[in-house]
């Protein structure tokens, strides 16, 4: 990936192995280099604020690259122009400026096309379509009234002249991220990641989007009881109906009438009628809960300690990950902020020797990385995967940018106009 003025990193680019560990001094951006990656696949917009732009940027933009390897044929076919043929990685740009943010992706595509896809508005680009018909009608192009039906011709014309065809920057389509929908990446790539402040009790609810709620999902299978359950809800509301019919219909009926008799002293030719308004009611759905036995006591998650509750959720995650990866052709990147947090020396070392494990197999699709002041989670064997974090500044009074193959920290400032090296672990020296 490389990041590019936000907060304290100015220009880094960052290559990640199977586990990757960012170690360093307080910051120097190893939150930051997991968090711009939570912006770049979760985030919108209103997530980001100039204050996040680096202090020395010339202009309040921020940019994140990513680059995804390794691609399978699914991949291709899920990633369509953005992957096309027999194209081996891919590279997308989550850029925000002005309070706006714009993704985008290097895509083989006709550059006359170009000038169309271009502006944000539909009913231009359907204009420009239409123009583009009338001076090239060599292309053969169909008739569209929709911007919609004017990319799908494009998309197709691409698709049936690939000679034609050149490498370019194009706006990515919507919902290309997201666990549900049409978003591409779906099923493809999944990031995950778990900060420092993140509450075990409130991700252990069985609720949309919640660590917990997601695993549901995934381990249990709640079609069937969910159509037993609308068969029930249809049997209580007929029932409801007959019962509101035997008790309440003579009597309803009795009280219309005199109610009629009497407004009928006062106005001629119409009725009053009183009825029973049954209102529909719904069964809730099947939610589940954590609890934590202790010998005989059953307690909530909250009520333990923050060692065990943030043992329970890396285990959650743990499951979740692995849950996910277990499906075709699918990666989940795991990204922990401070793995070691409230955990005993003994359980952080355990920890960091199950997420390796992980790591290590091919077959689980799954890439771990943490920003971590542990000693437990760096290992010898893996030394190669350590990114040492610091802060540079050259003479003058700009600083320079980031690069990964030079390491030497300069200055201490937490914010103003540093900028942040990642630098691969063989710069550590001897140890």
């Amino acid at each position: 990936m490389r990041i590019e003025n936000y907060r304290c990193l100015r220009d880094v680019d960052i290559r990640f192995d199977d586990i990757t560990t960012f170690i360093g001094p307080n910051g120097v951006g190893k939150s930051a280099v997991l968090r711009a990656l939570d912006w770049f696949f979760n985030g919108t917009a209103q997530t980001l604020t100039e204050e996040d732009v680096w202090a020395g940027a010339e202009h309040k933009r921020i940019s994140v690259e990513v680059e995804f390897c390794g691609l399978t044929d699914l991949d291709r076919a899920a990633l369509g122009k953005y992957a096309a043929g027999t194209a081996d990685s891919v590279r997308l740009w989550r850029r925000w400026e002005d309070g706006t943010a714009k993704l985008s992706g290097r895509a083989l595509a006709y550059p006359p096309f170009e000038d169309v896809r271009r502006p944000e508005k539909a009913g231009e680009r359907t204009k420009r379509y239409r123009t583009l018909r009338g001076e090239r009608p060599d292309l053969l192009l169909p008739a569209a009234g929709s911007a919609q039906a004017a990319e799908d011709a494009m998309t197709a014309w691409e698709r049936d002249n690939p000679a034609h065809l050149v490498a370019t920057e194009l706006a990515a389509d919507g919902h290309f991220f997201g666990f549900a929908g049409q978003a591409k990446m779906t099923g493809l790539f999944d990031y995950v990641f778990v900060s420092a402040d993140l509450r075990a009790v409130e991700e252990g609810r069985d609720a949309k989007g919640s660590i917990i709620g997601r695993i549901m999902d995934q381990a249990v299978d709640r079609g069937q009881a969910e159509r037993d359950l609308l068969d029930l809800q249809a049997m209580f509301n007929d029932d409801r109906g007959r019962i509101h019919a035997e008790h309440f219909e003579a009597q309803l009926e009795e009280l219309s009438d005199e109610l009629t008799r009497e407004v009928e002293q006062l106005t001629r030719g119409r009725r009053l009628r009183v009825t029973s308004h049954i209102p529909e009611m719904r069964v809730p759905q099947p939610l589940f809960q954590v609890s934590v036995e202790d010998g005989t006591a059953n307690t909530r998650v909250d009520q333990q300690g923050h060692g065990f509750q943030r043992a329970v959720l890396i285990t959650a995650l743990r499951v979740l990950a692995e849950r996910k990866a277990a499906e075709a052709s699918r990666t989940v990147f795991l990204a922990i902020e401070e793995p070691e947090l409230f955990q005993h020396p003994v359980q952080a070392r355990t920890f960091a020797s199950v997420l390796r494990r992980l790591a290590a197999e091919p077959e689980r699709g799954i890439q771990i990385s943490y920003a971590t002041h542990s000693p437990y989670f760096l290992e010898t064997d893996g030394f190669h995967q350590i990114r040492r974090m610091t802060r540079a500044k050259e003479d003058g009074a700009r600083p320079s940018a980031s690069t990964p193959a030079r390491s030497r920290p300069s200055g201490t400032c937490s914010r103003c106009r540093w900028a942040t090296r990642a630098s691969p672990g063989r710069s550590l020296g001897p140890t």
